[in-house]
């Protein structure tokens, strides 16, 4: 059985602000496998990284995220999020900047798609990982199966995984096998080990998403899940590495 890989949800997101250059560095350090992101394509063609659909929650500015070009959202400060107090200054990142940290700590990124405007916003999606030198250190990951296969018919190679919050289903795995190299990315509280192990039985791997708790990863990690997706440390290595950098634990 292959060790399960821990990916940084949105960072290190219980311990720096999520989708920040701080939280993905703190990811880096602690010595996690990969890390998540969400990516949005600005109105004038570029892709920057954060998570919700409008920017209120996190900065000092309103709108949909989409409908920001460039300029506009970089000059938005983040507000909120763990120990914000501790980081004045902080912008949303481009994903250049993000994939250059996953670079410099041997990261893969998996990398959510969230909105853009056009096929040609996601033709320079893949241009922009490529010329990171990244794409073959990364994972395209979304909930809209039809922007997966819009992927996959651009590139044959880079993995792609399907999101879903619903119970795992027999479509599922026919999405995977057009989609291939590919995988199923569940929600924990949907999907159930032997939702893992019947996957595995037809040669799937499966990512979960988003546990804290080591006791409740167990049995999916007991199942032979692929990925965990986490906001903080799990594993005695990395909760090494946190008592001796004294972050806050959840």
């Amino acid at each position: 059985m292959s060790k399960v890989k821990y990916i940084a949800h949105r960072g290190l997101s219980l311990h720096a602000p999520e989708n920040t250059t701080v939280a993905f560095e703190l990811a880096g350090k602690a010595g996690f496998w990969g890390i998540e992101l969400d990516t949005y394509c600005t109105t004038d063609g570029h892709w920057i990284v954060h998570h919700d659909r409008t920017v209120d929650r996190m900065t000092d500015g309103t709108g949909r995220t989409k409908n920001f070009s460039f300029e506009a959202i970089r000059m938005l400060k983040i507000t909120a999020g763990v120990g914000i107090e501790n980081y004045p200054g902080l912008r949303i990142p481009t994903l250049g900047e993000v994939l250059d940290i996953c670079k410099s700590y041997g990261m893969h990124a998996f990398i959510e798609i969230e909105e853009y405007h056009n096929d040609a916003d996601l033709e320079n999606l893949l241009e922009t990982v490529d010329r990171s030198g990244m794409l073959g250190q990364c994972s395209f990951i979304c909930f809209n199966a039809d922007d997966l296969k819009k992927v996959r018919a651009m590139n044959s190679e880079v993995p792609l995984g399907y999101l879903s919050a619903n119970h795992p289903s027999s479509s599922d795995l026919e999405l995977v096998r057009q989609l291939k190299p590919a995988f199923l990315d569940y929600d924990f509280q949907t999907a159930t080990p032997n939702d893992v192990k019947v996957c595995a039985q037809h040669g799937v791997d499966v990512s979960i998403w988003t546990i804290n708790d080591r006791q409740i990863s167990q049995p999916f990690i007991d199942a032979g899940v692929a990925y965990i997706t986490t906001d903080t440390v799990l594993t005695d290595e990395l909760h090494e590495w946190e008592k001796a950098s004294r972050l806050r634990t959840p």
